[in-house]
């Protein structure tokens, strides 16, 4: 590993799934403060009600990872995964098609944590079953799933892990992904965010991806702003005294789920 690793973008350089999952997903430690563990008990509340439900589900960003599409899978009938990046689209296909075996600490630890009673295996055979699309989305674009099956569809929720921050530079950016989103969700359609603050960069092996670097308070504003009905944002700073960093993977200083309703056109 290169003691000075590349900084860049996800525009220059194609994201390595393997190396992505293996780093921040190959394990949860449910210790106080730890990130992953936080994301996962915020994201199993956050649908356990069944409040958030509907036909159809998009999770914009994906990545290599399907924690977030996992927790939602029960209350909707069919899902839409996208990311900017081909490797992640072929990783997901692979998972779907039963090639490849995936995020197996997990699933059984969500699993554990549902109250459907449902066991692991069934709930990855309902999350495949319910995949209808795999798709190329691109935040920055005014139509982010422009000539795709399923562009000039409206969702009835939305669901992102991680990606805003990531596809864009500037808070000027940030605001445009978010009106862009906006524009898949229908009135009165949740959001479902998962996010950083306060991050610059997130490194994947030996190079770094550059992040926008974003408060909590900012988060707030852009999306009341954008039209957004803020229903929940809970931070990790909130649920412990002395949170996990990452260290040289990563510099956020805080992370959070934030459950959004869109209330304007």
């Amino acid at each position: 590993m290169s003691d000075e690793p590349v900084l860049t973008t996800h525009r220059d350089v194609a994201f390595d799934p393997e190396t992505y999952v293996t780093m921040y997903y190959s394990r949860v430690t449910c210790e106080e403060g730890d990130m992953l563990t936080f994301f996962l008990d915020c994201l199993k509340n956050a649908f356990k009600s069944g409040e958030i439900s509907g036909m159809k589900l998009l999770d914009i960003g994906t990545g290599p990872v399907l924690h977030t599409a996992f927790c939602a899978a029960p209350w909707f009938e069919e899902i839409t995964l996208s990311d900017f990046d081909q490797n992640n689209l072929d990783f997901l296909q692979k998972w779907k098609d039963g090639k490849i075996s995936h995020m197996g600490p997990v699933f059984a630890y969500l699993s554990e944590t549902n109250e459907k009673g449902m066991e692991v295996d069934k709930r990855q055979d309902e999350l495949r079953r319910k995949i209808q699309h795999i798709v190329h989305s691109d935040v920055t674009l005014p139509n982010p799933l422009v000539s795709t099956p399923v562009d000039g569809v409206v969702f009835d929720a939305i669901t992102s892990s991680l990606c805003l921050e990531a596809a864009s530079i500037t808070i000027e950016d940030y605001v445009k992904t978010v009106r862009n989103l906006s524009s898949l969700l229908k009135p009165g359609g949740h959001l479902v965010i998962t996010g950083v603050l306060e991050e610059t960069f997130y490194r994947i092996g030996d190079v770094r991806f550059k992040c926008t670097y974003i408060s909590k308070d900012q988060v707030q504003d852009i999306y009341q702003k954008e039209g957004f009905e803020i229903v929940r944002l809970k931070d990790l700073k909130e649920t412990c005294s002395s949170p996990k960093y990452l260290g040289e993977y990563s510099d956020y200083q805080n992370a959070y789920v934030m459950i959004a309703k869109k209330v304007q056109q």
